[in-house]
């Protein structure tokens, strides 16, 4: 079970909400081509990302990253992603009808 005790700061002064606000959507959508082969167009596939709680999806793509949730797929995508980028997948699939 994850724990969700793990707290996102990629920048001490700036919280994750307003990370996420600024983050670049469109390069949460350009980032996103890769995600299609499981979780479908626009993130409606297996499992359903779009309309995901984009603090929510932080915290989970940061466990998989650390390996703190086993899926050896989601620690391979997980791993070669930054903060940044992370923040910019939420961004965008947290903009997605559910």
């Amino acid at each position: 079970m994850l724990s969700f005790g793990l707290v996102y700061h990629a920048k001490a002064d700036v919280g994750l909400a307003e990370q996420i606000a600024k983050a670049d959507v469109g390069y949460g959508e350009y980032l996103a081509g890769e995600c299609v082969t499981c979780h479908r167009n626009q993130g409606a596939g297996i499992p359903k990302i779009n309309g995901i709680e984009a603090e929510t999806f932080v915290t989970i793509m940061q466990a998989y990253r650390s390996k703190a949730l086993n899926n050896n797929v989601m620690q391979m995508v997980a791993g070669r992603l930054d903060d940044e980028q992370i923040i910019s997948l939420a961004a965008y699939f947290s903009s997605l009808p559910e």
